[in-house]
């Protein structure tokens, strides 16, 4: 079974080039609410 781990930013990044630092690093952004964003990716031992 995949397991995950999750990183919560608050407030909202406003810089593209740190959201691409994140998505290289493995994140994937699964939600926004309000000013901030949820990112997941999958936990590996």
């Amino acid at each position: 079974m995949k397991q995950f781990e999750y990183k919560i930013i608050c407030p909202l990044l406003k810089r593209e080039d740190k959201l691409n630092e994140l998505g290289f690093e493995g994140w994937e952004l699964v939600a926004v609410f309000d000013t901030c964003m949820y990112l997941k990716r999958e936990f590996k031992e």
